[in-house]
């Protein structure tokens, strides 16, 4: 078993979880990094391997097995697994818009890519985020949070995620884990951000007195969650949204 704290961080790929993993392998963790797709797996797991020991791991969440499979890989390469931090954030065309433009036959797929795949992350890693008192954490969007035309489907998807996550860390408690939801709103230079356009990301920004955050004002605080210092707080659902919504 490695000495090193092992950090598992499924969706790591993107850029909120690139900034995750660079921030983390500058205060010592070992990263496993989790994407779907090969080329940018390899591109992010290259590009911060200057930094400390990181690697690559692929699976399609898609797949009811993903999360046992992912978990149980990463456990055999490391040993311990000791934070795991899910940043992905996929689903299937058909669910954003007003409500009755939507799709009803990918309701269901998208609530079990969503709220479905965090519970079996979660329920895959538990034995081993038990072994040394590990932090679970779930990103969502503020969907979740705050109510807003255009995204009924997403708000309940994500109002799932935070109601598991929150129930999730009193029972997880009694075995030293830890659980939060960490729900930003609009993000900049993410891929999300680039789907909205810029009229729209320049609208809420001058609605955020703050500043949209970005990648980088995120990841310290997944990893502050994640350490020794916040050993006795759980089940915290924090929006980082630059004053966007109060």
């Amino acid at each position: 078993m490695t000495d090193h704290k092992v950090l598992l961080i499924a969706g790591g790929s993107g850029s909120i979880g690139s900034a995750i993993a660079r921030h983390a392998l500058s205060q010592g963790w070992k990263v496993a990094l989790h994407g779907r797709r090969l080329e940018k797996v390899d591109a992010a797991v290259t590009g911060l391997s200057y930094l400390g020991p990181i690697d690559g791991f692929l699976a399609d969440i898609w797949q009811e097995d993903a999360a046992e499979t992912l978990v149980a890989e990463v456990a055999e390469q490391y040993g311990r697994i000791d934070a795991v931090i899910d940043c992905t954030a996929t689903g299937p065309m058909g669910i954003t818009g007003l409500f009755p433009e939507t799709s009803p036959e990918v309701f269901g797929d998208f609530l079990n890519v969503s709220v479905g795949w965090i519970e079996r992350l979660a329920h895959a890693a538990y034995d081993f985020l038990s072994q040394q008192g590990g932090t679970l954490i779930g990103f969502v969007s503020d969907a979740g949070i705050y109510a807003a035309p255009r995204q009924t489907l997403i708000g309940a998807a994500r109002a799932g995620t935070i109601g598991f996550i929150r129930n999730f860390a009193v029972e997880a408690a009694r075995d030293g884990i830890r659980a939060h939801v960490i729900s930003p709103s609009f993000v900049e230079g993410s891929e999300s951000a680039l789907r909205m356009g810029s009229e729209r990301m320049a609208k809420a920004a001058r609605r955020a007195g703050l500043g949209l955050p970005a990648a980088d004002d995120i990841a310290p605080l997944a990893l502050f969650l994640c350490s020794d210092g916040a050993a006795k707080i759980t089940g915290q659902v924090i929006s980082l949204n630059g004053g966007l919504n109060a």
